[in-house]
């Protein structure tokens, strides 16, 4: 291992590594579901759903141990979800447009993703990305990582969005982190939507909580921890 991945000069140990990689896969995990949910527009347990789903596995394996082998850089890779929304925008649009099926509106999308990333493999290999990434305003990259980091915790307080409807009452829209704030009034006829709602801001709460309190005692897997417990709080809840 230090051979390979020069830990020492890096100023880590497999430990520390260990414990990152462990953390950043809870994190990215929901990519393994919300990618193929997406681009087969939910339909869950048919082949394009399953073979979307394998070749996320896939592909996020190859992509991460090149990053590791190849450059020897931390970085988990896997789809990017702005990504795969636009193309799954592109295929509707292609089938509409074209009056065509759905598979081959599909095929259609594969060929422009593959042609991009031809574009952008030479625009690395002539060195001209770097020039476009030192052109953007320093503020602006320091910003992206935070801003993706608000992102994710948006996405976690707010996963479960929909239309709820109790025995045929009235509907409404539920929101776990916003929908628990939801007028005393309203709460009876939510019936069970409400109750997993608050169920699911509990758990994110406690999960912090956790994660503050084994930080501060100097526990490196703090967030790894927090992680797991809110995690198994929920499932049992």
């Amino acid at each position: 291992m230090e051979k390979i991945f020069k830990l020492k000069e890096n100023g880590t140990t497999v430990r520390t590594e260990i414990l990152a990689g462990l953390t950043t896969f809870m994190t990215m995990a929901y990519i393994i579901a919300l990618n193929p949910n997406l681009l087969t527009g939910f339909a869950v347990g048919t082949p394009l759903w399953n073979g979307v789903f394998l070749a996320t596995c896939i592909a996020s394996a190859i992509g991460t141990a090149c990053m590791a082998f190849l450059a020897n850089k931390p970085f988990a890779m896997a789809p990017g979800m702005g990504l795969n929304s636009f193309f799954a925008v592109v295929v509707a649009n292609i089938a509409v447009i074209n009056d065509c099926d759905y598979t081959s509106a599909f095929q259609a999308a594969l060929v422009i993703i593959l042609i991009e990333g031809i574009v952008f493999l030479v625009l690395t290999v002539l060195k001209v990305r770097e020039k476009i990434v030192e052109a953007i305003p320093l503020g602006v990259r320091y910003g992206i990582a935070p801003a993706i980091g608000l992102m994710l915790m948006n996405v976690g307080l707010g996963s479960n969005i929909g239309i709820y409807s109790e025995n045929g009452g009235p509907f409404y829209m539920m929101r776990d982190f916003f929908g628990a704030l939801t007028p005393s009034i309203i709460k009876g006829n939510m019936g069970s939507g409400y109750d997993t709602m608050v169920l699911t801001v509990v758990t994110a709460f406690l999960g912090v909580f956790v994660m503050v309190v084994l930080a501060k005692k100097g526990i490196k897997a703090a967030v790894l921890l927090g992680m797991l417990f809110s995690s198994v709080l929920y499932w049992i809840g």
